[in-house]
């Protein structure tokens, strides 16, 4: 058998440095292997049981807002910290919770690409467990915030490549906007300072909507009333007395603030129904004002899949609505025409 011969603490000093060096100057360019909406939750399996641990799970497998079923805002995998090795180090989402006395004080903090990327990996730490669950209650909103931008930022790079060109040139030619719509959505209707796009091949589950409203500070109330003026005017059933219409009991607004790269704007989530008829789903609008041509722009997603998950859907539309610029996009490696 063979045998080794002790490092002097030097050499071993040495050689630790060296890795460190290494490790530095070698950036990660492994690809996250993980599905989409899929997140590794690293901890103690028995505390996820206890009200603590329930928490985190409280936030990280909410439901989607506003969807006519239960579909939790990630899926996740749950393993102890010991089990963690390099293939779990591949998932693109990953929270660390460790509750423990040497902990001084409850904290999060956030590493990214530390072993693949895109990856974002959160750690949670708390000397106990009623600490933990006031960092829960105090970072809620931005944990599944930094999780599902991670999310949209990857969605909007797929998209980025490989796009509808139907939708890039109606929206070009009609509003004077780029905007990156899934490649399957290849049919337009038009109409006045209107259209709608849809994935004709797929049963119309995928679905764009863009126009235009006279420019006002919209309250949400008076932008489902004229929402349904215009889906009513461009959106009928088969029959006179059916067309498009938002089911008012569900919906949900917030006010986006302004960043570097993206004007303040209105996002409105909900359910639609087509009066008289049997279809329905969710949807998701986003409104801004567009100062330069005066009016307010709505770009708007909705879906129709009565037999398919809808989170992966609608969140792929709402990346979609996410890129609108009115920059000339760059040419992109593929295109559906």
């Amino acid at each position: 058998m063979k045998t080794l011969t002790p490092l002097t603490p030097l050499l071993l000093l040495l050689l630790l440095c060296s890795c460190h060096a290494s490790e530095k100057k070698s950036p990660v360019t492994a690809a996250a292997q993980s599905a989409p909406y899929e997140l590794l939750v690293v901890a103690d399996k028995d505390w996820l049981h206890t009200p603590a641990g329930k928490s985190l799970l409280d936030i990280v497998e909410a439901p989607v807002e506003v969807l006519p079923q239960y579909e939790p805002c990630f899926r996740c995998t749950k393993i102890n910290p010991t089990a963690f090795n390099p293939t779990f180090k591949m998932y693109a989402n990953i929270v660390f919770a460790d509750v423990d006395s040497r902990h001084r004080q409850a904290e999060m903090r956030i590493n990214r690409n530390a072993y693949c990327r895109p990856q974002l990996i959160v750690y949670l730490n708390a000397p106990d467990d009623q600490a933990f669950a006031e960092l829960m209650q105090s970072r809620r909103e931005q944990i599944i915030s930094l999780f599902n931008e991670q999310e949209f930022s990857r969605e909007r790079r797929l998209l980025a490549k490989t796009y509808s060109g139907t939708v890039m040139q109606q929206a070009q030619k009609q509003f004077g906007f780029s905007i990156f719509a899934p490649k399957d959505i290849d049919q337009v209707k038009e109409g006045t300072d209107f259209f709608w796009a849809s994935a004709g091949r797929q049963e119309f589950r995928l679905n764009i909507c863009i126009y235009t409203l006279p420019l006002s500070d919209l309250t949400p109330d008076q932008f489902v009333a004229a929402r349904d003026s215009v889906m009513k005017a461009n959106i009928p059933g088969g029959t006179a007395d059916q067309w498009m219409e938002t089911d008012s009991r569900t919906v949900t607004a917030r006010l986006q603030p302004a960043t570097d790269t993206q004007p303040a704007r209105m996002q409105v989530y909900g359910l639609w129904d087509m009066r008289n008829d049997a279809m329905g789903g969710p949807f998701v609008s986003y409104i801004q004002k567009d100062e330069r041509h005066q009016r307010l722009l709505v770009t708007e997603g909705f879906v129709f899949a009565p037999q398919e998950k809808k989170r992966p859907l609608i969140r792929q539309l709402e990346a979609a609505l996410q890129t609108l610029s009115y920059a000339a996009p760059a040419k992109p490696q593929h295109t559906h025409l």
